[in-house]
This record gives structure tokens, sequence and C-alpha cells, in this order.
């Protein structure tokens, strides 16, 4: 038999095999073994068919192998051909639409741009809200509301209070104006009002048609309290109208006060001007030269009950400072 050379295909493995060493046989075997092959196919001629097929098979997937490149390399060229003739065409599109359509197209693909970036993020961010179950927990606790709504905010005893104070920051800055009325403003004279004294005598002189308004007030009180015949009624007009009395006084005497003061002030900046030094008047000193003003325009009769009035005050004072007596045995 002439020996064929056939292409082994490249997928199968070429596998090579020694040679064995085998005594030569008999002249009776050599003919028994003729006649078995004339009887018989061969095993090497089987050996042959099969090989000879699988190199056929082999072939064969070769060249669909083949064509099959060709074809995806013929679909790649396609593709590409396709999409420079997109692209020319877009160009050519483009240069008719105008600036405002340019301009809305572009906002909405900034917007489709933008919602895909949030989906992935969403996606991503599922596992970490997984592994974070527990704290998520503690935060989605709801804080318990007020009682009322005039009732403080309760504050966490845990976070420390912050010792900057917000002034002259942008959060300052921007806060609102809030209107402005004198009623719930803080009352002249007191520490959140700047200088006491000067704040007092400014609104003094701001609010002085004020006055007008509280006389009218006490007449009318006067009026009330002789109409009324009931005592319940007219008790609790009679303590009104002594309150506003009292106030009265008390503005009048802090004004008398004021004067006094302004008076020495004036006098003591004509002395300086002629060279004297200066004399600054003491509380003590002002309050003698007050009473001597409130008793001059009295009569004897009413100086001597105002000075009987403060004999007893300054008693009253002088006694609380007094220690307390202890009880003894007896009184137990």
């Amino acid at each position: 038999m002439s020996a064929v050379k056939r292409k082994i295909p490249a997928s199968l493995l070429e596998r090579r095999v020694r040679p064995r060493y085998e005594p030569e046989p008999d002249s009776d075997d050599l003919q028994e073994y003729d006649d078995s092959s004339s009887e018989a196919p061969s095993e090497e001629g089987v050996r042959s068919d099969e090989s000879g097929s699988e190199s056929d098979s082999g072939s064969e997937s070769e060249e669909s192998e083949m064509s099959g490149s060709e074809d995806e390399g013929s679909d790649d060229s396609s593709d590409s051909e396709a999409s420079k003739s997109e692209d020319e065409a877009s160009k050519l599109d483009i240069s008719r639409f105008t600036f405002g359509a340019l301009a809305k197209a572009q906002e909405a693909l900034s917007k489709q741009t933008e919602d895909s970036g949030d989906s992935s993020s969403e996606s991503d961010s599922d596992d970490g809200r997984k592994k974070k179950d527990g704290k998520d927990k503690k935060s989605d606790q709801k804080i318990p509301k007020r009682s009322n709504k005039h009732a403080p905010v309760e504050m966490s005893a845990k976070k420390p209070v912050s010792r900057k104070r917000d002034f002259l920051t942008v959060t300052a800055e921007l806060k609102k104006p809030k209107p402005r009325d004198p009623r719930f403003l803080p009352i002249p004279g007191t520490r959140g009002s700047g200088n006491p004294t000067i704040e007092e005598i400014k609104a003094r002189k701001r609010y002085a048609f004020l006055d007008e308004y509280r006389e009218s007030e006490m007449q009318q009180l006067r009026e009330a309290i002789a109409k009324t015949k009931d005592a319940a009624a007219k008790e609790k007009l009679q303590r009104a109208l002594m309150s506003m009395e009292s106030k009265k006084k008390a503005q009048e005497r802090k004004d008398k006060e004021r004067e006094i003061l302004a008076e020495h002030k004036k006098r003591e900046k004509e002395l300086i001007k002629k060279g004297k030094k200066p004399f600054y008047l003491k509380r003590s000193e002002q309050k003698k030269r007050l009473l001597v003003e409130q008793y001059q325009g009295m009569k004897k009769k009413q100086v001597d009950k105002a000075i009987q009035r403060r004999m007893k005050k300054i008693a009253a004072k002088e006694r609380k400072l007094l220690p307390t007596e202890r009880r003894g045995r007896e009184d137990r």
C-alpha cells in the first residue's frame, strides 16, 4: 500500500508512538495472515478511513471558521461605514438647526446622563445600606415631640454646647430683620439695653406723650370708682389706681434726680472753664439735695408726716438686719 500524506487538523494533537520489536513470523503464519486479510478488511484500512473522515471534518470546520471570520470582518466594515455616514449626516443636520434647538437638545442629554448616574449610584448604595442596617435603625428613630408648642426643645446632653457666638458670620448677616415694636424690646435701663442711664433718658424723651395717656386713664378709673357700687369691683379699681399713682410718683422722683444732677454738671462745667477743679456729686449728696427740693414745696404738717414715714422705713430696714431671737426651753 502506498502511503498518502494527509493534512492533520490543528485542533487534534499529534501523537508519536515508538515501534515495538517483534520477531519475524514463519512462512506458515504468513500464508494464514494473507488468507485472513483477504476475507476481512485490515485494521490499518479501518484506521486510515477513520483518520480520513476526521481530516475531512477538520478541513470543513476550518473552512467554516474562515468563512465566519470573513463574514465578521465584512459586518465590522459595514458597521464602521454606517457610523461614518451617520456622523457625516449629523454634522450636516446640526448646521441647519438654530441655537435654541441645540441648547434644548443639550439640556435633554445632560438630564439623561444625570438620571443614569443617579440610578447607578442607587444600585451601588444598595449593598452598602444592607451592611449598615443597624446604624440606620438608630438614625430612623423619631425625635419625641414636645408636649406643647411653647415648651423648650429637648437637647441631647451628650452633645457639647458650642462656645462660639453667632455674630459677624454669614448666618448672622442673612437673618431677616424682624418688625421692631417698642413694647417687646428690652426695657430701657436694664442690662440688655446698652448704657442704662443714656437709654432710659432717650426713651423718656421719645415716649413722653404717654404721660398724657396715663393721666386720662387715671381720670377714667376715678370716675369708675365713683360710679361702681360693687365692693369687690371697687376695690379692684382702687388697687389699679394706686398702682398707677405710685408709678407716676416714682417716675417724677427719677426725673427730679436727673434735673438736680444736670444742674450740678452745668455749674461744674462753668467752674472748670474758670480754672477750678471738678467736683463729682456723690449718691448720698444727691439724695440729700433731692429731699431738700422735695420738702421745700411742702407745708409744715406735710413735712412732719414725710419725716415720720421715712423714720419708720429706716427702722424696718434696721430690724431686718438684726439676728432673730433664739427660743429657750421655757418657750418650747
